[in-house]
């Protein structure tokens, strides 16, 4: 019951999606960790707020709005976008931090527990944008809480955006949805090299998995990046175990299989026809590429490639401009990320950034690099992927320091390394402690 509570209020904090009366599902996480508060501990904790490596990040944060607000203002610009998503940002931080003391009952087994958590979300997240692709009323429904401009983006048929990739409950669904999903599939393979884990392992490790490639593929192929790097992470530390291997290609197998069973016999003819026609070539649009030309390659990647990335006047790179591609005149619209950072803020703006998101990963990238233990070694490279990650949705579109919903994860598995590595640090100083002490002590 306590995991589906943790569950509940990460979902409502991370996807950030409207509610009536209340706006957003952040306040009602809120509320939950409240009365939770009331009823079991009588106080309100606020711990995990002193905590040097959550005060920092606070701290850097806040430091990113007043820099961009003086950038802007600098240039009369007056945009203040890129400084609401700081703000949406602060506030999801300020609502997990807030929340920790319920999701962390057990120091020990913190980080351990926490990417359980995160990929039950994520799971939860895909099965529900399941049903709304198969089942129209559930579709239109999630549609229905969308913010208003995310309606009138996928209305707009110029735009050729697919009205599924809407049916999810989050108030991002276009980029940071699918790109947190990636965080989420790198979490998954960390946990599935851990020794005699029984957390997500046997028939609920795949249900969890295909649950969050359904996402994935309903959302938005970035996520597939992020799965492809758990992927490497896991063969990386796993390849020697040639028996463990081709137990699981065959499991996997035999998972496909049950899929296909599962799409032939359970499914209607319509709800077959609207894989095979519309998620299909979207989801796998780089396959279906290959057999037509010959080349690995999607329409929004040849885009990103060819017309996202251009050359910036000197001045540009020094001081920018005090706004994103869309504000400025002299440059054409780009989504890519370095390049609409430059043209806010410049390089070293660009560098803050980088040391911003350096904040969340870098600190339990030390505490793990400080051992030489193979479990140490897989912590060091899970932090490693996601700090590479991160700046591989960079090229894609803003990320760095400022993505709502990445960052919120971030600092959720940071944090909870940390202190499962305090927890353990200590319980083993007082094991040793209590070996070397005198026997007549105390008596």
């Amino acid at each position: 019951m306590k995991l589906l509570l943790k569950v509940i209020i990460l979902f409502l904090i991370i996807f950030n999606f409207r509610l009536p009366f209340v706006y957003n599902s952040c306040v009602i996480a809120v509320i939950i960790t409240v009365l939770y508060f009331l009823f079991s501990y009588r106080s309100f904790p606020f711990t995990f707020f002193y905590q040097r490596y959550i005060v920092t990040i606070i701290i850097a944060t806040c430091i990113l709005g007043v820099v961009m607000m003086f950038i802007t203002v600098m240039h009369n610009q007056y945009q203040y976008l890129l400084l609401k998503r700081v703000a949406v940002e602060l506030f999801m931080l300020c609502c997990l931090i807030f929340a920790l003391p319920v999701m962390i009952e057990n120091e020990s087994t913190a980080f351990r527990d926490a990417i359980v958590i995160i990929c039950c979300a994520f799971a939860l997240q895909g099965l529900i944008h399941t049903l709304g692709f198969l089942i129209t009323p559930i579709g239109d429904y999630l549609f229905s809480l969308q913010p208003e401009r995310i309606q009138d983006m996928v209305m707009d048929h110029t735009r050729k955006v697919d009205k599924f990739r809407a049916y999810s409950l989050t108030g991002s669904p276009w980029f940071e949805l699918p790109a947190a999903y990636g965080v989420a599939c790198i979490l998954f393979f960390r946990l599935q090299l851990e020794k005699n884990q029984n957390f997500l392992s046997g028939w609920k490790s795949y249900v969890i998995i295909i649950l969050m490639l359904m996402g994935i593929a309903l959302s938005g192929r970035t996520g597939f990046i992020g799965f492809s790097m758990g992927l490497v992470l896991y063969i990386l530390f796993s390849w020697r175990n040639l028996a463990g291997i081709f137990r699981n290609i065959w499991k996997i197998a035999g998972v496909f299989l049950l899929l296909l069973a599962v799409f032939y016999v359970v499914l209607t003819p319509k709800q077959r026809e609207s894989f095979v026609n519309n998620l299909f070539p979207f989801a796998f649009e780089f396959f279906y590429s290959y057999s037509e030309t010959g080349k690995f390659n999607t329409g929004s990647t040849d885009a990103l490639i060819e017309g996202h990335y251009y050359r910036l006047q000197t001045e540009t790179l020094l001081t920018g401009e005090g706004g994103t591609s869309d504000d400025i005149p002299t440059y054409r619209h780009t989504d890519a990320g370095y390049m609409n950072n430059l043209i806010f803020g410049g390089i070293f703006y660009l560098l803050f950034l980088v040391v911003c998101q350096g904040l969340y990963v870098v600190p339990p990238m030390l505490l793990a690099g400080r051992y030489s233990s193979r479990q140490k070694q897989i912590d060091f490279y899970c932090f490693l992927f996601l700090c590479a990650y991160m700046f591989i949705l960079e090229y894609k579109a803003p990320t760095l320091g400022t993505q709502h919903i990445t960052e919120v994860l971030l600092l959720y598995a940071g944090i909870t390394y940390i202190v499962e590595s305090d927890a353990l640090e200590e319980k083993t100083g007082n094991e040793i402690y209590i070996e070397n002490k005198p026997f007549n002590q105390g008596y």
